[in-house]
Order: structure tokens, then sequence, then C-alpha cells
């Protein structure tokens, strides 16, 4: 049974280590950012997934509510839904994950919203398959198997604002339920994005920028088991930006972007023998929403390490367009991070095909050598969306 719990809690440490891109160590020497329920932060959509995992600034479309729901509100019914009255959209998003690691780890996502005069309202379930464990006694004699899992329900509201801005906020339910022999967590968690569209006033532009940032996951810290050892909420801030350029006389679009992304947890400190602080911050000293603020402040060697903790997400997509509406894209993209921070990097690719209302967006992961456990990650996307 010891052994089983150690896999469990092992497993959600890679997980989350892996979420913002960082390699766990047992005696975390470099100081990796932990946080809880790290699924929240994985890339769930295709099209993000292959601009290296960036998505806070590009075009909206029917993935938006899973990366930044405030771009919902800049999206135009395209004439083929003309006459629908408050068209709705809906994305589906499927992952085989760490498949190098273990087989079974799954992650889901359905997106579904509603527009309507510039405001929109929506639905985000995010479900996260970490596979089957075998449960034994003592003896090693087989008991059951256990379902580890984690999922979240959420509810956004975005409301398209002056000077082409747009907001939004969004609460959450998460349940987290990774080990037989520690009772499932629920807790409740809030979002707020913001979107700048470039492009709204300027249709017949030839260059435009469009920016954002999200604050997602901002709540009360949780306990698994011990409610003396609480965990941290992944708040997590993501600010991004996105150049377009109309290119030939079929006006097809070049995108670039890249998105800088910081975990908003303290930043372990360094303690002697007697568990005493010796350089950094006392963590128990935080609470779940000063994180927000004091966590730029926690790092034992300053700010030159609060500024190692930022990874960086950069993609350029190519919409080839027929009748001015795209309907083939080809995506490139790189996520990388400080070599002291977990040095991981990685190339990404997709595309992406539209037929009318309906999309289907690919990507792929090329790891390398270090990152073996990242091999062969794919995700695909599906949508129904009746706007452009």
């Amino acid at each position: 049974m010891k052994n089983i719990f150690r896999f469990c809690v092992g497993l959600s440490l890679i997980i989350n280590l892996q979420s913002i891109g960082q390699v766990y160590t047992p005696v975390n020497s470099h100081r990796v950012l932990v946080g809880a329920f790290p699924f929240q932060n994985f890339t769930y959509d295709a099209r993000s997934a292959a601009l290296g995992e960036a998505g806070i600034a590009i075009s909206p479309d029917a993935n938006s509510g899973l990366m930044n729901p405030a771009k919902l509100a800049f999206l135009n019914v395209s004439k083929d839904s003309s006459k629908k009255e408050n068209p709705f959209g809906i994305s589906l998003h499927y992952t085989p994950y760490y498949r190098n690691l273990i087989q079974g780890m799954n992650l889901y996502a359905l997106n579904t919203f509603k527009f309507k005069n510039n405001h929109a309202y929506g639905l985000i379930a995010k479900y996260f398959d970490a596979g089957n464990v075998e449960i034994r006694n003592q003896k090693g004699i087989f008991q059951r198997n256990f379902a580890s899992k984690e999922f979240s329900i959420a509810g956004f509201y975005a409301k398209q604002l002056k000077h082409n801005n747009s907001f939004s906020v969004g609460l959450k339910y998460i349940y987290s339920d990774l080990s037989a022999t520690i009772k499932p967590v629920n807790v409740f968690a809030g979002d707020l994005c913001f979107y700048h569209d470039g492009r709204e006033k300027k249709r017949n532009a030839t260059r435009w920028l469009n920016y954002g940032a999200s604050l997602t996951n901002i709540g009360g810290r949780v306990s698994y088991d011990d409610y003396k050892k609480r965990t941290f909420q992944p708040t997590l801030l993501k600010l991004g930006a996105a150049q377009n350029f109309i290119l030939g006389k079929k006006q097809n679009i070049l995108m670039l972007t890249i998105d800088a992304n910081k975990l908003l947890v303290p930043t372990p400190s360094i303690r002697n023998a007697k568990n005493e602080v010796i350089a950094g911050k006392n963590e128990e000293n935080i609470t779940g929403i000063g994180t927000i603020f004091q966590s730029w402040a926690t790092a034992p060697d300053g700010l030159r390490e609060t500024m190692r903790e930022f990874t960086f997400s950069m993609g350029s997509e190519f919409q080839f367009r027929a009748g001015g509406v795209p309907h083939f894209y080809a995506r490139a993209g790189y996520y990388t991070q400080n070599k002291r921070k977990g040095d991981i990097h990685y190339f990404t690719l997709g595309l992406g095909a539209k037929f009318k209302d309906f999309g289907l967006d690919l990507s792929y992961l090329i790891s390398n050598n270090r990152n073996e456990i990242l091999s062969n990650t794919f995700r695909a996307s599906l949508n129904y969306c009746p706007f452009k």
C-alpha cells in the first residue's frame, strides 16, 4: 500500500511540474514551483498546442474559452449562419498524455458557448484521466483497481468594452482524486481575462496587433490529507501578443505570437536541518489570494530568480484564405524555460482546416533527448463554429 501511495504522489508531482514545463528533482535544488491541480494549466486545444502553447492573443475561434474567453466577445457571425438567432459554438478536445510514461493517461475537454450582441457566455469542462492503479494488500494480493482522475466545470461571461477591448470573468469547480489513500479534494476558483482586438476598427488594415492577459485559478489554499499542510492552487499569469500581416491579393494572413507565463505560487524557501527558513519567505505565512502579489518577492536569490521562473511560448500561423475566408492553416511553435528551472524546450507543429461551420485542428510535439517523456504527444480538436 505504501508503494501505491508513493506512486500516486510521485505521479501527481511529475504531472504538476510538467504543466509549467519543469523537471522534478528529489530535493528540489532549483526550487521548482509546485501547485495543486496541474491539469488546470495543461494546454487542451490543438491550435494553441501547435503554437508552442501560446494562445492568449491569437484571433478568436471556437477554442478560445480554454485559453482566453474574453476573445469570444469579438466573434462575427459568418454569412452561412447569419440567419441563425443567437448562434452557439462547441469544441471537443482529446490528448493521449505522457504516452512514454504510462498507458491510459488522457486529457479531454469540452467548450461550449453562446454569442449575442458583443456578449458571450458558456461552459468549459476539463477531464484528466490519470490511468488505473492496482491496489494490493501487504502480501501483494490484488484487491481492486483505482482510477485516478481530476476534472473541473467552469462557467464564464465575456463582454466587449470600449476601444476594442473585452473582459471575461469565470468561476470553476475542481475535483481531484489521485490516490486511493487520500480523500478527494473539492474546491472553487476564479478566472479573469482581458483581450484587445487590433483589427476590429481597422478592417482594411494590412497589419494589426492583438494582445491580452489572463489570471486563472484564483483561490484559497487546499489540503489533500493533512489540513496543516496546505498547497497553493496553480494561479497562472499569462501575457500575450500577436502581430498579424495580410499577404497577397488572396488576403492570406501570417500571424506571429508570443506568450509569457508565470506560476504565481511562492518559490520554495531554503531551510536548515530544523526546518527553519534561512533564505526566502515562509510559505505558510502566505494566503491563497495573497500569493498573487507576494510570490513576486519570495525567491531566495531575489528578482533574478523570479525572472527565471517565466516560461515562454511562441509560434506562427499561416492562414490560406479563399474568398476572404480561411480554409487551411499551417502552424509551428517553440516552448522554452530557463535551464535552472527545468530546462525543457520543444518544437511543435500543427495543421488546421475549416469547412463551412466545422473545423479540425491537429498538433504534434517534437521533444529533445532530455525530455523524452513528452515525445509522441499529439492533440486533436474538433469544433462547430458558425463564426468567422
